[in-house]
């Protein structure tokens, strides 16, 4: 590191990792933490048998309505990911940025996946860099996504922070949330903000917290919660949750996701 300071705003993060045990965690940290050394908007990590396309997938995102779900469903990412990832190979494993993601629509009918991105306020470059776990002979893959050119990266920070991101991520618990229908959620009223809104609380998220990841103010989520609380007919935010995720008895149980 150049620095003094950078060495200890450094080692600062790396210690802050060791907290991590849940995912809302892990999000704050790479959002408060990470991003000074990797400027970024959203992280997808594959992992697994990369031979074979035998792949799982966690995502860290800023932007609203982009979760690991959302990700999978709206494009194919696979594609994406295995032109990424021979691409770390091809650079013997070391880490590489790409700094127009349009470079590469065209290529393994990637642009699947590509076009919901851009279309989540312009995706403009790729941070990549990966893992080799010797012990199951599987990868793991960092993708760091952002909506501007890749700038003001710590060349020298990201190979020291990727150990210490893949193990917090490794740690971390899934966080199942009930997806219902889209005849329920039209029942209950609830618009696409207002279910963003609820999942947040639902992970232990104040006010001023949702209005940072939302990139909205600390006054509308509040607004948003008082129509929630009105839609619902409850008075609290655990009596909301409770009620939005309860299923209906004639409902068949909804799949699971991560969020």
């Amino acid at each position: 590191m150049p620095d003094s300071n950078n060495r200890e705003l450094l080692l600062d993060t790396i210690q802050r990792s060791q907290a991590i045990t849940r995912h809302i965690e892990f999000f704050m940290w790479l959002q408060q933490d990470i991003r000074r050394f990797l400027p970024h908007d959203m992280l997808v990590a594959a992992w697994g048998d990369f031979s074979v396309g035998r792949l799982s997938y966690d995502v860290a995102s800023s932007i609203p309505g982009v979760h690991t779900q959302k990700v999978i469903d709206d494009g194919d990412v696979q594609p994406l990911i295995n032109n990424l990832y021979f691409r770390w190979l091809d650079y013997d494993q070391q880490w590489y940025e790409l700094d127009n993601l349009d470079e590469i629509a065209d290529d393994q009918n990637i642009g699947s996946f590509i076009s919901p991105m851009t279309d989540c306020r312009q995706m403009k470059s790729v941070i990549v860099h990966g893992i080799h776990d010797n012990r199951s002979n599987n990868d793991c893959l960092y993708a760091f996504f952002a909506r501007e050119p890749a700038t003001d990266i710590d060349e020298e920070a990201l190979p020291l922070l990727l150990p210490h991101i893949d193990a917090a991520l490794r740690r971390i618990s899934d966080l199942p949330q009930a997806d219902p229908e889209p005849c329920r959620r039209s029942a209950m009223n609830i618009s696409e903000r207002e279910e963003e809104i609820l999942h947040w609380v639902g992970m232990g998220k104040t006010n001023a917290e949702i209005g940072m990841i939302l990139d909205i103010s600390h006054n509308t989520v509040k607004n948003h919660l008082k129509k929630i609380f009105e839609k619902l007919s409850v008075t609290s935010r655990a009596q909301a949750i409770a009620k939005y995720q309860q299923p209906d008895p004639q409902d068949v149980p909804t799949e699971r996701f991560h969020a």
